[in-house]
């Protein structure tokens, strides 16, 4: 009997155990991942996400599109309450040259250029605003080049040598900052290919499975839906271009990520065997930004 008793109190034990490492299902929402800024778009950070048993340490790792329209308000909260120590910008040399950056407090600038088809190309288009901007891929958006950068600008993120390039720069200066001086910012025009494509390596590094990744990558569409839920598209192909250049597209996303996969097994190991982050500098990423 009082062996059958301690089998039970043994199972109970286990049972609470297990239930104490259950990681619940943790829900993802834009209001709780921005940072503050009205003059930047599409600002948030990867602070709170959860991996495994632990977190993402809050404000450090900030992300957001394009800071050339910086307020000096918004440059203060970078620079006392993030502590903004490094700027890395993923925008085209014509695209940072016609709007540099607004650098706040003593923040140290990174140029990490990179253009693809129209991105880089558009920055000698001098459009007089954004309906103007908008017009123009509305009219083109049958072309086959316009079309072709839609449904290949992932690929060439992740599968060129040249971006590569990019990303092997990125993380070998993110891995020489230390976290406790103050936060990084990433972006590019938008915020959310070239600087989205780095949150999804990174949060690969830091352990993230796809769901998260996923995620963080829907947030930038939450952001810019309301947006482009207003311009009234007439074709298929409009629609396309617009949830894809104007707002973000999981779909195609997603794909590029299988197509990763499919070559490399899993987005860890492409980013040991193209970006160069062995899992020795993902475990030191992890022991800085995780808790």
């Amino acid at each position: 009997m009082i062996r059958s008793l301690s089998i039970i109190i043994c199972i109970m034990a286990m049972v609470v155990s297990c239930k104490t490492n259950v990681v619940e299902e943790q829900k993802i929402e834009l209001k709780n991942q921005l940072i503050g800024l009205t003059s930047a778009h599409n600002a948030r950070q990867l602070g709170g996400y959860q991996i495994g048993n632990q977190r993402v340490k809050d404000n450090l790792l900030l992300r957001s599109a394009k800071l050339s329209g910086l307020s000096g308000e918004d440059s203060t909260l970078l620079a006392d309450k993030y502590k903004v120590q490094c700027i890395y910008d993923f925008r085209g040399e014509k695209e940072s040259l016609s709007a540099p950056d607004v650098i706040p407090g003593k923040a140290r600038y990174l140029s990490l250029a990179l253009s693809f088809g129209g991105e880089e190309s558009g920055a000698d288009t001098k459009f007089e605003n954004e309906e103007q901007m908008i017009g123009m891929l509305l009219q083109y958006a049958d072309h086959p080049s316009v079309q072709a950068m839609c449904t290949s600008m992932y690929d060439v993120i992740f599968f060129e040598e040249s971006s590569q390039e990019v990303y092997r720069k990125f993380f070998a200066d993110l891995l020489t900052v230390q976290p406790e001086d103050g936060a990084v910012i990433w972006h590019c025009t938008q915020g959310k290919d070239r600087a989205g494509s780095a949150s999804a390596m990174l949060l690969a590094a830091l352990g993230a499975d796809r769901e998260l990744i996923m995620a963080d990558f829907i947030l930038s569409k939450d952001y810019y839906d309301p947006m482009t839920s207003k311009i009234k598209t007439e074709t298929e192909s409009q629609k396309t271009v617009i949830n894809t250049l104007i707002s973000a597209n999981p779909v195609i996303f997603e794909a590029t990520l299988d197509k990763v996969d499919a070559k490399y097994g899993s987005l860890r190991n492409y980013l040991t065997e193209c970006i160069g982050v062995t899992p020795e500098m993902m475990e030191v990423l992890r022991d800085r930004y995780l808790e």
